[in-house]
């Protein structure tokens, strides 16, 4: 049997979700609370598998209560359930860890089965936050390539003229430094993206996102 804790500060959410809940044979409502400080007693008094978490509520946000949860080193899984899909609460309640981000748009029979993957350690997310969530984490990827690889923005500057063709000559001219100043600037590059020619700084660096 799954235990679920269900946490909302509306009354008649969590009235649906008792009686959508008490539908199946495998999952078991046993506690619920309006707000962040009765969920965060609730969950260490009952310890249940799954926590169904809304996102405002009265005193602390849900995101704020995944994160003391965690630092309570609470062992079940936590789901956030909520009517915002906002890319940024998403990254929040992710970063705070939570297990999971649901839409209250999610259809009965979904949501049960998140429950019951939840309680398995299987993540879940409502499949129209997915590709919001996608494109978020490649620009975290993209921002760490470029910390990594420590080109300034000059750097960049260069390399996007030499991947059009210009030349050590023109590059200068362009950036107002000489034709040495650019050839010695590129020997750089190379050495921090490991390339052994302009070509190859200019491929790795289209490779990494970097240009």
């Amino acid at each position: 049997m799954i235990s679920v804790l269900l946490v909302d500060d509306h009354p008649v959410v969590i009235e649906g979700l008792r009686k959508l809940l008490s539908t199946t044979t495998d999952i078991d409502v046993t506690g619920e609370a309006r707000d962040a400080a009765t969920a965060l007693e609730q969950a260490k008094m009952l310890r249940p598998d799954v926590i169904l978490l809304d996102l405002r509520m009265p005193g602390a946000t849900g995101i704020q209560a995944a994160r003391r949860l965690r630092e309570q080193q609470f062992p079940g899984a936590v789901i956030v359930l909520t009517s915002y899909g906002d890319q940024a609460y998403v990254r929040q309640a992710l970063e705070a860890g939570a297990d999971g981000y649901l839409l209250k748009s999610t259809p009965s029979d979904q949501l049960i089965q998140s429950i019951r993957d939840a309680a398995r350690g299987r993540r879940q997310l409502s499949p129209e936050l997915l590709d919001g969530v996608l494109q978020d984490f490649g620009g975290l990827a993209r921002e760490k390539t470029h910390r990594d690889a420590d080109l300034s923005n000059d750097d960049r500057e260069i390399l996007r003229r030499a991947a059009e063709g210009g030349t050590n000559r023109e590059i200068g001219q362009a950036m107002n430094r000489s034709e040495i100043a650019i050839k010695k600037r590129l020997q750089g590059i190379y050495a921090k993206l490991g390339a052994v020619d302009r070509a190859h700084a200019v491929a790795e660096a289209i490779r990494r996102g970097l240009i």
